[in-house]
């Protein structure tokens, strides 16, 4: 059977094409392209960087109170209310002048001298977040690999894989003590010795 050089497979295939096939390929991965890609209009980063620093200049509320942690936090929801801004894990953390992280450990008790009912104040916003989360997901308003990945980071989702492990014997089936030992004398065992 003789063979064919790629060249020649490349050269036959591109005449069986048509121009306006090539175009048309051309053109869907063109607009895939634009589709996929992130859609920032004018104007859209001075609004996000405005969002945030609306906060910039708050002043940082009690942590051993929870009437000031709630209040907090409802006046940040209020302000993405008035944004029309997504609220966020940074953003609720930008609100109480911290980090994400730092925010966390309040929220989880990890600082021990964080009262139990700002803990659990704290954690409705993050169950909030977390609904709206779902929320926009299941309807198309955010990308699924964004939200995968901020619900992963921010909400203790995980990807889990699960693995069952089935011993399996190496002599076989489980047997009872007296078939063993029958099969042990009957058949060539050999002992050694354990070596150090």
């Amino acid at each position: 059977m003789p063979t064919m050089s790629l060249r020649k497979v490349v050269s036959r295939t591109a005449q069986n094409t048509s121009s306006k096939q090539i175009k048309d390929v051309v053109a869907r991965k063109k607009r895939i392209r634009e589709e996929q890609r992130i859609q920032a209009e004018p104007g859209d980063n001075a609004q996000y960087l405005s969002h945030s620093m609306a906060m910039w200049n708050w002043s940082k509320p009690d942590m051993q109170s929870a009437t000031d942690v709630e209040n907090r936090v409802t006046d940040y929801f209020q302000l993405c209310v008035r944004n029309d801004m997504k609220p966020s894990i940074e953003g609720l953390a930008i609100a109480f002048g911290t980090d994400r992280k730092s925010l966390w450990r309040y929220a989880n008790g990890v600082i021990k001298s964080v009262p139990q009912d700002v803990c659990h104040t704290l954690k409705k916003a993050y169950t909030v977040i977390n609904a709206l989360m779902a929320d926009y997901l299941q309807n198309g308003k955010i990308n699924p690999v964004a939200a995968i990945f901020l619900m992963k980071n921010n909400m203790d989702y995980t990807d889990t894989t699960e693995v069952v492990v089935t011993p399996n014997s190496p002599i076989g089936a489980e047997m009872s003590e007296s078939d063993l030992a029958k099969r042990i004398t009957d058949g060539s065992v050999i002992e050694v010795e354990p070596t150090e």
